[in-house]
């Protein structure tokens, strides 16, 4: 303890030194003043620099998840597109069969049915237009009167992503768990990607993590590996 208390004093003591003589000397005094002076810009420098490159930083990392935000919209709306398509040749496939032998089949719905088709096509096409609570009334609307069509479990993602549209990511997250009822749906990668996204939109960092690598783990050929991966690396930090 004496030895840390002497060699204190021993640097000390030229520093006071100093002090003393430029208390003294209006030229050491200035240059000191000066000193400092200069110190603290580049002191405050390196900090604006530093604030600079961390906003840089989170703003790129926001464009990039905004960008795979639209990419798998896209992927997702492609991927709607050929459900709607095949939908669509089943359809006229049975109004071919109608005319071959209407007494067996039967293309017109019958009162209180609908056109799953169609319904489906114009839920979604509000959804498009980000009419998120129309869209969203017609999904229900849709698996209410046929849940066990070709399109149901499609319906039920969407339904989903209509909570998601309106922000309201705890509904949201409840609806696309619920398409795991659904054993031959397509979309399961899908609700597991926007259930990760959910809990991120919640400020669920550690629930979000487990999302993220349950779709890696259990769906390894999904389409969105490398957007979970990246996820989960903007979650973790550097």
């Amino acid at each position: 303890m004496k030895m840390c208390t002497l060699r204190t004093l021993g640097c000390l003591l030229p520093l006071l030194g100093l002090v003393a003589c430029a208390s003294t000397n209006p030229q050491v005094t200035q240059r000191m003043e000066q000193w400092e002076s200069e110190t603290r810009e580049e002191v405050e420098a390196l900090k604006r620099a530093v604030e600079a490159s961390y906003d840089r930083e989170r703003a790129l990392a926001e464009r990039l998840r905004q960008t795979e935000d639209v990419n798998t919209q896209l992927s997702q709306e492609m991927q709607v597109l050929r459900q709607e398509s095949s939908a669509t040749r089943s359809y006229v496939d049975s109004l071919q069969e109608s005319a071959v032998a209407p007494s067996t089949s039967r293309a017109v719905p019958m009162a209180g049915e609908i056109d799953v088709a169609a319904a489906y096509q114009a839920a979604f096409a509000q959804y498009r237009k980000r009419q998120y609570q129309t869209a969203l009334d017609q999904f229900a609307e849709l698996l209410t009167s046929a849940p066990y069509s070709e399109l149901a479990d499609n319906a039920q993602y969407w339904k989903g992503e209509c909570f998601y549209g309106m922000g309201k990511f705890s509904q949201a997250l409840t609806e696309f768990t619920k398409l795991f009822a659904y054993q031959k749906t397509e979309k399961a990668d899908d609700a597991q990607l926007k259930i990760a996204r959910c809990y991120m939109a919640m400020g669920e960092k550690t629930k979000a993590l487990s999302a993220f690598q349950k779709l890696l783990d259990e769906y390894p050929k999904s389409e969105y590996i490398d957007v979970a991966r990246k996820e989960m690396q903007y979650l973790q930090g550097p």
